[in-house]
């Protein structure tokens, strides 16, 4: 069993401090009145960032006044203790259709201007009742001003990060080491999410695992197949520790692969490598997706999805998304990259790694065993 601390609550009161003052920048920046965070189920990281809470279930309101005073409303009483404690805030409200709540709390301090995160995800109803009571107030999306302040990772958040990879590679070198001809892909997605729940409570996103050499398509949910000799086994998995989610896979072959199982997997890890090679500051995000895809061409290959995506307080939706943008990468950015080829008679064969960039170059988060084989 891993042995992992969190960080106490006293350094996480330093870190909302500052996450909060710098937000509140935002509403400075826009001459605004207040800030106002929504998240909701599956896309609660804007409201986790300044409180370090997100609830099991329902929608999630931070009101931020200029002078720093917050107010918190959730859907649900339920987690009311947890939140305060965790958050530092003292004011929350727990009751179905919170948004009267919310908009009591705006009205109170008489806006002219409200600063607005996460409006993609606010459900039109709420939005057009919030709209109707604050009559004259106008108000500015700054959500994608928001989530930039997340791009670069403070040392506790790296701390997070660690814990999760590292929870990461004990699930997967562990089924690696149990595997056995006759389990099935649901047996051996139970086993990895048991892991992962033993240690953390956590996991980042449900245990995948796609067997066979008949099937290549990127991800569905496991199933009752029983996993063979000369199958490909794909696993992506990840484990999550104080709200930060680690994103890993790893492909076997159990037993002696076949020559186009062997060349695809070589393909791969050329490319994984390629990317990695390009990953330091300054250097476009696009750039290293382009490095690993330019070694599948060579070698004959599709690419079967992006190369790689932000990690963070969310997986696949977190920035950067690495085949499209061109911003330059700087210190303390993290993000995975998975390099993969999906076809009949070989399967599914991806390497998919977490890294975090440094000074000059990348720090590997994800450290679990690379090799193909698997002895049946």
């Amino acid at each position: 069993m891993i042995v992992a601390e969190s960080p106490t609550l006293e350094e996480w009161q330093v870190e909302l401090e500052r996450r909060r003052s710098v937000a509140r920048t935002l509403t400075e920046e826009h001459e605004a009145d207040a800030l106002l965070v929504f998240g909701s189920d599956g896309h609660g990281e804007s409201f986790r960032y300044p409180t370090n809470f997100q609830p099991l279930l329902g929608s999630m309101w931070l009101v931020l006044g200029a002078a720093g005073d917050a107010f918190c409303a959730l859907d649900f009483h339920w987690q009311l203790e947890e939140a305060r404690r965790r958050s530092g805030i003292g004011d929350w409200y727990g009751m179905p259709g919170p948004v009267a709540a919310v908009i009591e709390r705006l009205q109170m301090l008489s806006p002219r201007l409200v600063a607005v995160a996460g409006l993609e995800r606010l459900p039109v109803p709420d939005w057009e009742t919030l709209r109707t009571a604050l009559g004259d107030a106008e108000t500015v999306d700054v959500g994608a001003s928001l989530t930039r302040l997340r791009r670069r990772k403070s040392e506790l958040e790296l701390r997070c990060l660690r814990t999760a990879a590292r929870l990461t590679d004990n699930a997967l070198d562990t089924v690696r080491e149990e595997l056995r001809p006759g389990t099935t892909e649901r047996e051996l997605a139970a086993r990895l999410g048991y892991l992962l729940r033993r240690e953390s409570g956590e996991w980042a996103f449900p245990p995948c695992v796609v067997s066979g050499v008949d099937d290549p398509i990127p991800i569905r949910e496991p199933t009752e197949r029983r996993i063979d000799s000369g199958d490909t086994v794909m696993i992506d998995v990840g484990g999550s520790w104080e709200g930060y989610q680690a994103d890993a896979s790893r492909t076997w072959v159990l037993g002696e692969p076949s020559e186009a199982q062997a060349r695809a997997w070589a393909a791969v890890v050329r490319a994984h490598a390629a990317a990695v090679e390009q990953v330091r500051p300054g250097v476009a995000c696009a750039e290293v997706a382009r490095a690993a895809v330019d070694v599948l061409h060579a070698a004959g290959y599709e690419l079967g999805h992006r190369i790689g995506h932000g990690i963070g307080l969310a997986t696949s939706f977190e920035w950067p998304s690495l085949d499209h943008d061109d911003t330059a990468l700087e210190e303390g950015m993290t993000f995975c990259i998975e390099p993969a080829v999906y076809l009949p008679g070989v399967g599914n064969m991806k390497l998919e790694d977490d890294v975090v960039v440094t000074g000059d170059g990348c720090e590997f988060l994800t450290e679990a065993s690379r090799e193909l084989v698997v002895e049946s």
